[in-house]
């Protein structure tokens, strides 16, 4: 896991480091002397942990989680009991009282690896799955997705075109967007939806799939050929 620490005293930071160092399961990424700077690093770098104490000069613990957009897990430090209940509102992973020894330390990153595995093990199963369910003509139709040639909305319907023709369902286009693995299909137009594998060819402002040219939009066109060809 990666991590990054955030601490206003040197003697803390270098505690927490001496502890990393201990965990062959932590990489640490960065160590910070305040919530600022563990901010910038946040922001550009993918980080799975951050530890940090909570009274800091400039900008608290608890600040800094709230100023992300999509936090880490986050292990709170402090000396302080009064901001447990704030830490564990932020849904944190475990809450470590000044001074704390190793052993309590590796309990936390060990509920914070835990976490981590278990999210993991869900987004695998999500991955195994390769077929869509489409309610349409009275019927459930499981469509495999590698059979889905490209997808076309018509206003509040939906159209799937598949070898053996295709199945027309009420359900919007934006929503299947969401839902649909983007390892495999791609936006290319307000009203289109195309599997990468199917497309043949680029001509001009179209994407080529068995003969059948489908319009690519001019918001969507940078994106579609770099992620097609």
């Amino acid at each position: 896991m990666k991590c990054v620490i955030a601490d206003d005293e040197k003697l803390a930071r270098n505690l927490i480091e001496s502890y990393v160092e201990k965990v062959p399961f932590l990489e640490l990424v960065a160590s910070c002397k305040n919530g600022i700077e563990a901010g910038e690093i946040l922001q550009n770098e993918e980080v799975d942990l951050l530890i940090t104490d909570i009274q800091m000069p400039e900008l608290l613990g608890t600040d800094l989680v709230k100023s992300l957009q999509n936090p880490p897990m986050v292990i709170f430090t402090t000396a302080y009991e009064d901001y447990a209940v704030e830490g564990f509102e932020l849904n944190a992973i475990d809450y470590l009282l000044k001074p704390f020894a190793f052993d309590r330390f590796l309990a936390a990153v060990n509920k914070a690896k835990d976490h981590l595995d278990s999210h993991s093990s869900e987004k695998e199963v999500k991955l195994k799955k390769d077929y869509l369910t489409i309610k349409a003509d009275h019927k459930l139709y499981k469509v495999q997705y590698k059979d889905i040639k490209f997808i076309e909305g018509q206003r509040e319907y939906v159209s799937f075109h598949i070898p053996t023709g295709r199945i027309t369902a009420l359900m919007s286009l934006k929503k299947l967007e969401e839902s649909l693995p983007s390892s495999i299909f791609i936006r290319c137009h307000k009203s289109y939806i195309v599997n990468k594998d199917k497309v043949e060819a680029l001509e001009g402002n179209g994407l080529v799939i068995e003969e059948k040219t489908i319009p690519i939009g001019q918001s969507y066109k940078e994106k579609v050929v770099e992620e097609v060809f």
